[in-house]
């Protein structure tokens, strides 16, 4: 975990030269590919896919397999999703708002703020949610976990190269996942066997 603070403030260090450096100035194909990373690394997308995934999983008899992939999807989900309470918190500005960058929690000019887009910035909900997967991965099928870890990479470049979020708010995100990942995912375990149990599948 200190490693992982270090790392956020070394971020915030250097945050606008990296942030400068990634955006994206001009439309071509490496905008196009931002795009469909940030698209298609979403939640909605990866819960469609991974759903999809565990489906037929089950349905070519790899249950164990399935049952793992399940845990790990929705640990990771959990793990993205629960940056909203952070992101109202802080209220960070995101590079394209039109105040002044900073952090402004609730209120910003005399009116609350919570939820709304220019002051989501901090921390990336997409990239925590793909480093909650490495994180959950890593103890239980390593392949995977560095599968999902370079997946985090790719969709946080992706949202630093459209604008969307600041260099430290990646750093922070993959900081979070990684740590918070495995620990939802121990306690998301017994609850998924038992589900998966319900259904009637055998467990491997």
């Amino acid at each position: 975990m200190g490693a992982g603070l270090l790392a956020i403030l070394a971020a915030f260090m250097v945050d606008d030269a990296v942030t400068g450096a990634c955006l994206l100035t001009t439309h071509g194909a490496a905008e196009q590919g931002a795009r469909w990373l940030s698209h298609y690394g979403d939640w909605p997308a990866l819960l469609l896919a991974g759903l999809v995934t565990v489906a037929g999983l089950a349905a070519f008899r790899k249950f164990a397999t399935g049952r793992l992939l399940l845990l790990v999807l929705l640990a990771g989900l959990l793990t993205g999703l629960a940056t909203i309470p952070i992101h109202c918190a802080f209220g960070r500005t995101r590079p394209s708002a039109t105040v002044p960058q900073g952090f402004y929690g609730l209120r910003c000019q005399s009116r609350w703020i919570i939820g709304q887009y220019p002051f989501s910035s901090f921390p990336s909900g997409h990239t925590a949610a793909w480093s909650g997967l490495a994180g959950v991965a890593w103890f239980r099928r390593r392949r995977w976990a560095v599968v999902f870890l370079a997946v985090a990479v790719a969709v946080g470049w992706s949202r630093l190269a459209l604008g969307c979020h600041h260099f430290s708010d990646v750093t922070a995100s993959l900081v979070w996942g990684l740590a918070v990942g495995p620990w939802l995912g121990n306690r998301l375990e017994p609850w998924i066997n038992c589900l998966w149990s319900r259904t009637g599948l055998p467990a491997a």
